[in-house]
């Protein structure tokens, strides 16, 4: 292998390792418009990535009000066959109060990994005006006039898939942002009202998504707001009110030369003479006129507004029964349509037979296409006496849009058995299905015609004995609940004092733990457990603190508190023989006679200091 072929082979192995490697930190950097603001001021927050990332989680934004966002936007880049990618995140938030606040990181998915952002501080002063220490060049979003937009710039617009329609027919509203310039952020203000129509919304995607559309022969930017179904609930013009709403748009303006300097003459070139500045517009759609015609005369009887398409199916969960047992009458209506405006067919029930209002669900979903799916009505009957009845669900009509005409679905006939039953019963209905029914049996209980045996009081309870002793006893109990709690606080207070008091138990605590380092023979986690537990103890109990801690000292208190010197010199052999054992191994005691001097001496002077 010569020279020249070793070289190929190197470049390769380098193009294959250090270039992913490279590839494989993505940056996720958050920046703010301004990191000193006054209350009640307006932030630009931005989370930008350098690459693809999916599944964005925002942090909570504690003490701000969040006005927009998120707002998302992508870039990207070829430049000599180089190609960049980068995706941001944008809110605009608002300061409440004073005080200093931390905006956590912000998370995303890069590759199958979690990717944090850094954190940002954020100090909000009061009433005065922020001064510009924020992370990028973003000027405050000014006023639409301020940044020269036209009206053609940005704009919401509403279409429906069809003007003219019949009352009933499902008609489908689709509001569109579109926009000629980069968007910051944006948020709805007003709602339409929807006067005269049953709305319901399509699901979309909370994030917006921009393609590019060609309207009116003007290339935009453009994204779907909101989609909705609506019913027209009567004939007529029907208006569809105004969404509004707010965006910043972050636009380019051109600099002022300062001053004759040929250095400006020469920044004064278009490619360097733009700034970027955020511009705040209010936006608005156009009202939507809606022709909205009577259905056809000639509808057949059964018809109640049902408009679409649709089948019935009508069923018994049994057709033979006892007299006072429950039965479930089940009516589906299914297809495309007005389903959840839609009423049941008329059902004829014996006159022997308990009825109940229907129970209903409905189980239809939104789309592009209208509405689809089912309504369900549950009917529970309660047969009184035995015989052979007859149920007839009657017709059920509708208009069908795609026919331009009445349909009708034939009724059914049932012929329910039922057998006598128990007569003794009545039945308490709480709900409509026979599994809410509840048999009491016999429901009068009737009034007792004994005479019941009365007792004859001693005396009255009032101005008792047993009276002014229940009145003192709450009394007492409350003031030895007030002593005690204020003496448990006064006890507390005291922290020194406190540990003073539990020095003992934190010593045990850290024997045990030394028992069990010397059980699995861990010879330096012993020493170094009852080296703390030794000073530890003499420290809290003595109230000494951790850097006044010297043998010298110990002595001198210990004497103080009169213990004796003979537990004074055990304590401080005890301490020398644990540290030759850390420091001199095998010319010390074993650790099994530390620790059983440790013992000794702990509760010898837990008994001798007062």
């Amino acid at each position: 292998m010569n020279l020249k072929t070793i070289k190929y082979f190197l470049t390769l192995i380098c193009i294959l390792v250090f270039v992913p490697i490279e590839a494989a930190t993505p940056r996720f950097v958050a920046t703010a418009s301004s990191t000193t603001v006054a209350a009640g001021e307006q932030i630009q927050i931005t989370f930008e990535l350098q690459g693809n990332g999916a599944r964005f989680q925002a942090p909570t934004f504690a003490g701000f009000n969040v006005l927009m966002g998120p707002s998302q936007s992508s870039n990207m880049q070829i430049i000599n066959g180089n190609m960049s990618q980068s995706i941001s995140f944008t809110y605009v938030i608002q300061a409440l109060k004073e005080g200093t606040y931390k905006i956590g990181a912000a998370s995303i998915e890069v590759e199958g990994k979690r990717v944090q952002s850094n954190e940002l501080t954020i100090t909000v002063v009061k009433g005065s005006q922020p001064h510009s220490g924020g992370q990028g060049t973003q000027q405050k979003p000014q006023s639409n006039d301020a940044g020269g937009l036209g009206d053609k710039s940005v704009f919401i617009k509403a279409s429906v898939d069809k003007a003219n329609v019949y009352r009933g027919e499902a008609i489908i509203v689709t509001y569109k942002i579109y926009t000629k310039v980069s968007l910051v952020n944006y948020g709805l203000k007003k709602m339409p009202s929807l006067e005269g129509f049953y709305s319901q919304d399509i699901n979309t995607n909370q994030q917006l998504q921009f393609v590019t559309e060609n309207l009116e022969g003007v290339q935009y930017k453009s994204a779907i707001i909101k989609q909705m179904v609506l019913f027209p609930q009567r004939s007529g013009t029907l208006t569809l009110d105004a969404m509004e709403g707010e965006v910043v748009a972050r636009v380019q303006v051109k600099r002022q030369q300062q001053s004759n300097n040929p250095f400006d003459f020469f920044f004064n070139d278009p490619f360097f003479n733009n700034s970027v500045q955020d511009v705040q517009v209010k936006i608005k759609s156009m009202p939507v006129k809606i022709n909205v015609k009577e259905l056809p005369k000639g509808s057949p009887d059964s018809f109640k507004g049902s408009v679409g398409r649709f089948t019935l199916n009508a069923t018994f969960d049994r057709k033979e029964a006892k007299a006072h047992d429950a039965l479930n009458l089940k009516i589906k209506i299914s297809g495309k349509g007005n389903i959840k405006l839609l009423d049941p067919p008329h059902v004829e029930f014996p006159p022997d037979f308990e009825t109940y209002d229907p129970k209903e669900v409905s189980n239809a979903t939104a789309t592009t296409d209208g509405m689809s799916g089912s309504k369900t009505f549950e009917y529970l009957v309660i047969p009184k006496n035995a015989g052979d009845y007859k149920v007839s669900v009657n017709d059920f009509s509708f208009f069908d849009i795609d026919k331009n005409k009445y349909e009708t679905i034939k009724g059914s006939d049932f012929i329910l058995k039922i057998a006598k039953g128990d007569e003794t019963l009545s039945t308490a209905v709480t709900g409509v299905s026979k599994n809410e029914i509840e048999y009491l049996g016999k429901d009068i209980r009737f009034i007792k015609t004994n005479i019941p045996d009365f007792e004859i009081s001693e005396g009255l309870f009032y101005r008792s004995n047993k009276f002014y002793l229940y009145l003192i006893i709450p009394a007492i109990l409350f003031l030895v609940t007030l002593i005690l709690r204020m003496r448990y606080l006064k006890m507390n207070s005291n922290v020194n004092l406190l540990k003073s008091r539990r020095a003992n138990k934190v010593a045990m605590r850290r024997l045990s733990a030394a028992k069990k380092f010397l059980a699995d023979k861990k010879s330096e986690a012993f020493l170094d457990e009852m080296f703390r537990a030794l000073w530890g103890f003499i420290s809290d109990r003595l109230q000494i603190p951790v850097s006044q801690l010297s043998k010298e000292n110990v002595s001198s208190i210990l004497n103080q508190k009169h213990v004796s010197e003979d537990s004074v010199q055990q304590f401080i052999q005890t301490l020398d023989t644990c540290e030759m054992a850390r420091f001199a191994r095998g010319m010390a005691e074993s650790n099994e006679e530390i620790y059983r001097k440790g013992i000794a001496i702990i509760s010898k002077l837990e008994e001798e200091i007062k």
